[in-house]
């Protein structure tokens, strides 16, 4: 069942799928190195890249469910941002930052 709510914590403390949504139209074709950042194996990350070969943003939100659903409570927005930090990522850190969180895009 998808983890939509109006925050971007469901009532169970999990980031929900619309902020999940919003940070994957913002992370863009380097998200294998954000993914192993966040703790992803790189066959994890073959297998998403496989399964949606054309479609970019899927692939991104894939990876980021992956890791939520590996970490449940600890895939907090604070870890994610610690991550991008640690890559160097400041300008999709702030991107990120500055969107609110009603915003997603499906393309």
């Amino acid at each position: 069942m998808p983890r939509t709510c109006a925050s971007i914590y469901d009532v169970n403390g999990v980031m929900c799928d619309r902020k999940i949504l919003t940070i994957s139209t913002l992370i863009g074709q380097r998200y294998p190195e954000l993914g192993l950042k966040l703790g992803l194996t790189e066959a994890q990350l073959a297998q998403i890249k496989a399964s949606e070969p054309e479609d970019l943003q899927h692939q991104v939100f894939h990876t980021l469910d992956l890791w939520r659903r590996q970490e449940g409570k600890g895939a907090t927005l604070e870890k994610l941002n610690d991550a991008l930090k640690e890559l160097g990522w400041i300008s999709v850190l702030t991107q990120i930052r500055n969107t609110p969180d009603n915003f997603y895009v499906v393309v």
